[in-house]
């Protein structure tokens, strides 16, 4: 299913004084929302916002599939449009994606981002919003002659007030704006406002920079507003690479945000909203 065209209305965003009341429904689809049913499996997350150029692989189902669109006719301000490709690929088609792989990407090179990213623009506003209770594979096919894959936010910053384009959670450290990794990406937000580790990506053997061919990270998961793999704290961002076969970022977000109250101070491991971009940092509710 690609969505050559879909806009919808965005999700519940911060107020515009935060509030930790915020928090269990930032990234809820509550006005327009997109299903897409498979009977007899897992169906897909629901989504929202702008999903332009997004795509999802659904297994067909003798009890038929359908994709809904809900519309909050209460809200009228965005211009909602949508066109979608539906194609169908024949069982044991060698171009369809391995068992549980939501999206698929073959080429060599690109770009992958979560659902409701605005792809279309080459800044990140405070106002993007990944959506809540997302839990699906990003699957990247291999090719010939290739032994790792390799990551790093496409918009990338290193400037108080300029946000990169990957955030996914809390601070690692309440004292500063890092990534974390492992453990401390417990998979839990925790409220009102008490830790902000619910999100993360799962990346089997993810490694610092080129990594190393044959070497065994136990660690598979990265959360934090920095992407970085080195061992925490880490306040810049940074590639990461994978030797782990196959190709793919298993994407863990739950139902809720953990929003602070300004002034933040020491509360970066609590807070998913530091507004000035600490460092470059991204919006730990912005996604990727």
């Amino acid at each position: 299913i690609d969505f050559d065209t879909m806009v919808l209305a965005g999700p519940f965003a911060i107020s515009t004084t935060a509030a930790v009341t915020d928090g269990p429904r930032v990234g809820d689809c509550g006005y327009d929302t997109l299903s897409i049913t498979n009977p007899g499996g897992s169906s897909p997350p629901v989504i929202c916002g702008y999903n332009t150029g997004q795509h999802m692989f659904v297994p067909a189902s003798t009890s038929c599939n359908s994709i809904n669109i809900d519309i909050d006719t209460g809200t009228t301000t965005t211009t909602r449009k949508w066109q979608i490709k539906v194609t169908q690929f024949e069982c044991g088609d060698m171009m369809a994606p391995a068992q549980d792989c939501l999206q698929y990407h073959t080429a060599q090179s690109g770009s992958i981002a979560t659902f409701n990213w605005d792809t279309s623009s080459t800044t990140v506003s405070s106002s993007q919003y990944h959506l809540s209770s997302q839990f699906y594979d990003i699957c990247i096919r291999r090719s010939r002659g290739y032994c790792s894959v390799c990551f790093s936010p496409y918009v990338t910053s290193a400037i108080l007030g300029i946000a990169s384009s990957y955030g996914v959670g809390g601070s690692g450290l309440g004292t500063a704006q890092t990534g974390a990794v492992g453990v401390t990406c417990t998979g839990i937000t925790t409220q009102p406002a008490a830790a902000g580790f619910g999100d993360y990506l799962e990346i089997a053997n993810l490694q610092p920079t080129i990594g190393t061919a044959g070497s065994v990270v136990t660690g598979t998961r990265i959360c934090g507003a920095i992407f970085n793999a080195a061992a925490s704290p880490q306040t810049a961002q940074a590639t990461a690479c994978s030797f782990g076969v196959p190709f793919k970022v298993g994407v863990h977000f739950d139902e809720e945000e953990s929003i602070y109250t300004s002034p933040l101070g020491t509360n970066l491991e609590k807070a998913e909203n530091d507004p000035a971009a600490t460092v470059g940092a991204g919006y730990g509710y912005s996604g990727f």
